[in-house]
Formats: C-alpha cells, sequence, structure tokens
C-alpha cells in the first residue's frame, strides 16, 4: 500500500510528496481499493476452495463473487437452475442466496467439493499490504483518474488514465495467456 500512495503521489502531485490530511489520505486508500476491485473483475481473478456439504448446502465464502467450476475428484459438476428439481441429481450443484445474506452451494448428496471462484479482493488499509493486481500501476492509473474527474478534471488527463489501467489489464491478460495457456487467473 505504501508504494501504491507514493505511486498516487507521483501522478498527482509535481514533487510527490504524499497528502500530509487523513481525509484525502483516507480518500485515496478509498481510491485504491476501488481500482484493485475495478481491475480484479476485469482480469476475473480466481481461487479454490475446499468445501462440504452438510444436509446438501454450504455457505460460499464471504468473498464470492461467482462460480468459475465445481469439482469432485476429476468429475466436473453442472450448474443447475435451483427450481428445477427434476435436473437436480448427480453431477449437479445450484446457488442460493443473495448479496445481502450471503450465497450457498447446494447439492442433491453431501460431498466434498473443489470449487473455484471469482473472488472480490480484500482492502488493504496497512502500509505493509500487497497487492493483489501483477501490476500495481494500473489500480493507481484507475485511482488517479477517479481523483482527476473528482476535480472536475482540470489537466483534462483523467481518460487517458482510465485508458492506461485498460491497457495494464489487457497486457497482464496476454502475458498470462502466453505464458499460462489459460484462460483466468487463479489465487490459492
Amino acid at each position: 500500500m505504501a508504494d501504491l500512495k507514493q505511486s498516487l503521489a507521483d501522478r498527482h502531485e509535481s514533487n510527490g510528496t504524499l497528502p500530509t490530511s487523513s481525509a484525502v489520505l483516507s480518500y485515496w486508500i478509498r481510491l485504491l481499493n476501488k481500482g484493485i476491485a475495478y481491475c480484479a473483475d476485469r482480469l476475473k481473478l480466481t481461487k479454490s476452495t475446499s468445501l462440504t456439504t452438510s444436509s446438501g448446502t454450504i455457505a460460499l465464502p464471504d468473498d464470492f463473487l461467482i462460480i468459475d467450476s465445481v469439482f469432485v475428484d476429476d468429475q466436473e459438476y453442472t450448474k443447475v437452475s435451483p427450481f428445477d428439481k427434476l435436473a437436480q441429481v448427480g453431477t449437479s450443484y445450484w446457488i442460493t442466496g443473495n448479496q445481502t445474506d450471503g450465497f450457498s452451494l447446494n447439492s442433491p448428496d453431501d460431498t466434498t467439493f473443489t470449487v473455484s471462484y471469482v473472488f472480490k479482493p480484500e482492502e488493504l488499509a496497512g502500509d505493509s499490504d500487497v497487492c493483489i493486481i501483477p501490476d500495481p500501476e494500473a489500480p493507481v492509473a484507475y485511482a488517479y483518474a477517479m481523483i482527476r474527474k473528482a476535480e472536475s478534471d482540470p489537466f483534462e488527463d483523467a481518460d487517458t488514465a482510465l485508458q492506461e489501467c485498460d491497457s495494464r489489464l489487457t497486457e497482464i491478460k496476454s502475458a498470462d495467456k502466453i505464458n499460462n495457456n489459460s484462460t483466468n487467473f487463479t489465487w490459492n
């Protein structure tokens, strides 16, 4: 986080000095966290966890956003509608819940699943917290653009900063595809 704040200061101030106002620093941290969330969403960052259903259900983690895949051993399970009772057999699962109360994974049988899901990144707070985005300048560019937009874009560079953010994300996706021949990122 300390490096992100300094990079934002380098972009925003001609002398690269961090603001001394705790309100301004708090605002910058919120924007940097929004930038990290924006980047994570665009990259569709995923992670895996092992979940065991009891009575056919288990709560999904608090950072859950979207299911990527569900496996039991080497068998991939198929997502079905929670309202389609006839499809809820064998190698199927369904998701119930909402953003307020949380989501649950449901299955016709109790078993242990390996669930890969798109997640909401944990917010950074302390200076030693580490950004999960492979190119940390992407969320910095996003935060800078949001600051400039809030200032009515006096230097008319907010759109350029947003384009820089998206360009950096495209480069991350391209490098990952070349290096790993995969379509998404996985964090365990």
